[in-house]
């Protein structure tokens, strides 16, 4: 901790340059499809939360924090990002200490002055997802291990950090085991209390591990698929291409691109760094944490294992990425160059981030919502198909009543996603509901993604309850059928 008042205003100092542009990607950035998730879920029971991510998603860690947060009267998203704001703010202190602990307080500023402006790591800050707390609980976790190696103390914080990434996300499970090859590497009794305080962390998260267990194939069928769109090269190259901050982030993540030229010239500098960094005294073990990670996660998707995507997995490298740079730009000059070309090239790019989500047009989803409101001011049934329903539901929001019916109907237990080879409409469904709107006395509206199996017969229960389009929109029409009662009665 700040021993002197000039320590504590660099640390004040590095909190501020941290918190800056998480909190304004936070006010900036438009809510979408993850997080339209998160917001569904705060609002279920607790109960209801559980059930729901049997079928998606991972750990409740993330959602029961956005709804105790939520329930101060902050609207779920911004519960969620606020959560996302601290977080990655302390992750960059966090990681800061740990390599100020094994390398020393130089090592330590230029770790988390790299973190600080990491593209990645702002984006992962100022969303309404579990990926801050995932990097909150690294940089935590390898604070400990520093600590740990320095005094043999820390064991408890190493346990509770590995409990928050396993009860945060998935990925917890492979910190857990990355931090136990750490723990290997340091001196006995430190050794020893390593080894049991990530055993401890791992057995606090036995309990969900049915749950998980339970999710089905289909929820993460996206990742295979997204990753199998990728070219050959790309795929070799995917596990450790975002690290640098001058990558190719708009091929994954809503963050811009820097030109080709810049990417190779960040990706060599940072390079030179990390190998340079892996030779100092006490590196090993951050070598482990930024390898294993890469390795496991690159190999388990080339295996079709559904465990990668660019933009995500890199979570569990990047404090152990920085904290190496670090080493190197504290130690030499032409390190020290090095390390602030990177500083400035992630500076820049959050930068043009936060213009860009500043200037990012409404949402499809926003806008069939508010074509929904105006066509329908009072209400009424709005079919979905597809994938389109949470978004749908969180822009209409509660300011008139209208009940959304997910077609096919199954889908509406997993709104997070939509598998059309296994999400179709069950025998009866169409004909049920045909019989249910012929009915109606309020308005009906369907949205249908055009490329939708089954978009044929939506569209033909449209044309028979007399419906007329409202909006086409990318591949999804949107019908109104305003009197569909009067319409069956006069045909």
């Amino acid at each position: 901790m700040p021993r002197s008042s000039a320590e504590r205003v660099r640390w004040c100092a590095l909190a501020l340059v941290a918190l800056v542009p998480r909190l304004a990607g936070a006010l900036l950035r438009r809510a979408w499809h993850d997080e339209y998730f998160t917001a569904w879920a705060v609002r279920l029971s607790l109960h209801d939360l559980v059930a729901a991510l049997r079928l998606d998603s991972g750990p409740p860690l993330p959602y029961v924090l956005a709804k105790a947060v939520a329930a101060t009267g902050l609207e779920p998203v911004a519960a969620a990002r606020a959560i996302s704001v601290a977080a990655g703010t302390g992750a960059v202190l966090l990681g800061a200490r740990a390599a100020g602990r094994a390398f020393g307080p130089r090592a330590g500023w230029w770790t988390g002055a790299l973190l600080a402006v990491h593209p990645l790591a702002v984006a992962w800050s100022c969303e309404g997802r579990a990926y801050a707390l995932v990097m909150l609980a690294a940089a935590w976790a390898w604070d400990r291990v520093a600590s740990l190696g320095e005094s043999g103390r820390g064991a408890t914080g190493l346990a509770l950090a590995v409990s928050l990434a396993c009860w945060s996300h998935g990925l917890g499970m492979l910190l857990a085991v990355v931090l136990a090859l750490a723990a290997l590497t340091l001196a006995p009794p430190s050794r020893l209390r390593g080894l049991a305080a990530v055993g401890a962390g791992l057995a606090s998260h036995l309990p969900w591990l049915p749950v998980a267990l339970h999710q089905p194939a289909a929820a993460v069928a996206w990742m295979t698929a997204a990753w199998r769109a990728i070219p050959l090269a790309g795929r070799i190259a995917a596990p450790v291409r975002m690290l640098s901050p001058g990558a190719a982030f708009a091929t994954a993540v809503d963050v811009p691109s820097s030109p080709a030229w810049l990417e190779a010239l960040a990706a060599l500098a940072l390079v030179a760094l990390v190998a340079a960094g892996s030779r100092a005294r006490g590196s090993p073990r951050f070598a482990l944490g930024l390898a294993l990670p890469v390795v496991i996660l690159g190999v388990l998707a080339f295996l079709g294992v559904p465990a990668f995507y660019p933009g995500r997995g890199e979570v569990l490298a990047i404090v152990p990425l920085a904290a190496l740079a670090g080493v190197t730009a504290g130690s030499h000059r032409f390190g020290a160059l090095a390390g602030a070309a990177l500083v400035a090239v992630g500076a820049t790019t959050v930068g043009r981030a936060e213009v860009a989500w500043a200037a990012t047009p409404v949402r499809d989803e926003q806008q069939i919502a508010d074509t929904l409101r105006r066509a329908m001011p009072s209400g009424g049934v709005v079919l979905v198909g597809g994938y389109w329903r949470l978004g749908v539901a969180y822009h209409l929001g509660a300011r008139a009543p209208f009940e959304l019916v997910s077609v096919p109907e199954e889908a509406a237990r997993h709104p997070g996603w939509f598998d059309a080879a296994t999400d179709r409409p069950g025998p009866g469904e169409l004909d049920r509901l045909r019989e249910r709107l012929a009915g109606s006395q309020t308005p009906v509206a369907l949205v249908i993604p055009r490329s939708l199996p089954g978009a044929g017969e939506l569209s033909g229960l449209a044309a028979w309850l007399g419906g007329r389009p409202l909006l086409s929109i990318g591949d999804t029409t949107v019908v109104l059928c305003a009197h569909p009662a009067s319409q069956r009665s006069g045909s």
